[in-house]
């Protein structure tokens, strides 16, 4: 073809789509708006970035969630396509890595166990997912997305094999972590000029839930910690030691402080004291001080921010609820262990005498039995889908073979965590530690069923992987010994 007759074509499709997109955007129908801006962005990355474009869009998704947390999780590109941040991601990145494996005649899949296991997970999921949507319709999709989210691992798993993908994605938790600081102190201290003004389409961007909050403040810390060893920089402990007592705010903050306790009980299995020693400090120091201060203006210390930190502390120790509890801001969390005991004994009871094997599916209501048990079938508020537990909740969706499919997903990423506590990278270690903090959540709380936590962990795992199945690096000059004692110096 004539170049000008293709560049005339080319200038007449685009004053034309200029013209239709501008009048969309005056009748506020964003919809192809939202398409060209990832297209040309898709395009310019592409051809100018060495990073691929679908490295870009799930580096925002991590930022979105840790930061944005439930805010960003609600946020439609367009009122006409009905994708959320998650969701859309995967329709990029998946195509993306399929392609990009088939031109370069690679597999997307890594020959351990750790993998392997994962996909046996979502083929089980998967097998009984057309069997669900006949059943309950398009809710079954909703619950069976804590399945399909899994793809994020291999998707990142991929980016951790580049160094510059891996370098974005690292960089962008640190830059997150370290931005959900000033979120939270925002949140805290001026919610209404968030959700009033710092919206999309109404929808406020920076919305926290706070135990999943909790959780990327937990996760934070490890990895802020352990850039503090990475670039001899200090003031990344000062960051980390924020993220820390941070936790102690949440309404919710008892799954991180065991998540907390858990992994520091890792550092210490390979002699890394110096964590568990800062963390003693941090909260000893800077408890003493809010106590000081609640004595010098003559306030009652049992309602004090530290004491309901320290009774939610304690009810972790108190599964059964019987604990007096007397902080306000502690909420009854004794009672609130009583909420999740009967409920995680009712979906069990449930699926053992319906369907033990194959478990109730996804869409079906596992709330039914607890809202009579718990004599909450008048509560009209009572929302919530999930037994805050994702070893109940896939017990009770995919019964004992898929349980028996998340225990070996575990159990691999259990070898994968402690092989790179052993291998003392301080990026491994932040990896490992994060994968350690979310998971251990996730057990007491509704977090891998929902996109706010489930995006970060499987992102984190996938990258985890790459590095723990990559050989260290060889010390085989006295300058990288002494370079690598030193790191391993500055991380313990």
């Amino acid at each position: 073809m004539n170049p000008r007759l293709r560049y005339a074509l080319f200038a007449i499709i685009g004053v034309a789509l200029g013209v239709y997109i501008g009048v969309a955007i005056s009748n506020e129908d964003y919809a192809w708006a939202t398409l060209t801006a990832l297209a040309s962005c898709w395009v310019i990355l592409q051809w100018k970035s060495t990073i691929p474009p679908d490295a870009w869009f799930l580096a925002v998704a991590v930022f979105g969630y840790v930061v944005g947390n439930r805010g960003f999780a609600q946020i439609q590109p367009a009122a006409q396509i009905p994708l959320l941040p998650a969701e859309a991601v995967l329709i990029v990145a998946v195509p993306s890595l399929v392609a990009r494996t088939a031109m370069k005649h690679q597999v997307g899949v890594h020959r351990d166990f750790l993998n392997y296991a994962i996909i046996a997970w979502v083929v089980i999921g998967t097998a009984r997912l057309p069997l669900d949507l006949g059943r309950y319709g398009v809710i079954a999709l909703r619950d069976y997305a804590m399945v399909y989210y899994a793809a994020f691992f291999f998707i990142s798993q991929a980016h951790g094999s580049s160094q510059a993908s891996e370098r974005l994605l690292l960089r962008t938790m640190t830059v997150a972590f370290a931005g959900l600081l000033p979120a939270v102190v925002m949140v805290e201290v001026a919610p209404d000029l968030l959700y009033d003004h710092f919206t999309f389409r109404g929808i406020p961007i920076i919305y926290h839930k706070s135990d999943l909050v909790g959780t990327s403040l937990a996760a934070g810390f490890f990895w802020l910690w352990t850039r503090a060893g990475k670039s001899g920089r200090p003031y990344w402990y000062a960051a980390a030691a924020a993220s820390l007592l941070m936790i102690g705010t949440m309404a919710s903050p008892r799954a991180a402080m065991a998540a907390v306790a858990l992994t520091t009980m890792l550092w210490i299995a390979v002699r890394r004291w110096r964590i568990a020693v800062a963390q003693v400090a941090i909260v000893a120091v800077a408890s003493a001080v809010l106590l000081a201060a609640y004595s010098l203006a003559g306030r009652d210390i049992r309602t004090s921010a530290p004491y309901s930190a320290l009774e939610h502390a304690e009810s972790i120790f108190d599964p059964t609820g019987r604990g007096s509890y007397i902080n306000a801001a502690s909420g009854d969390p004794g009672d609130n262990n009583r909420f999740r005991v009967i409920w995680w004994g009712d979906v069990i009871d449930e699926t053992l005498s319906t369907s033990p094997l194959t478990g109730l599916g996804f869409g079906a209501d596992l709330a039914s039995r607890f809202l009579a048990d718990y004599d909450l079938l008048s509560d009209e508020t009572f929302s919530a889908r999930s037994p805050h537990s994702m070893l109940v909740t896939v017990f009770g969706r995919m019964g004992a073979i898929g349980f028996l499919a998340w225990i070996a997903v575990s159990a691999g990423l259990a070898r994968m965590v402690w092989r790179l506590f052993r291998q003392g990278d301080p990026d491994g270690l932040g990896l490992a530690s994060m994968v350690c903090v979310i998971w251990a959540s996730a057990c007491v709380g509704v977090v891998l069923e929902g996109p706010m936590g489930a995006v970060t962990f499987w992102t984190v795992a996938g990258l985890a992987n790459a590095r723990a199945l990559r050989e260290p690096p060889p010390a085989e000059t006295p300058v990288a010994k002494a370079v690598a004692l030193d790191t391993e110096s500055a991380i313990r």
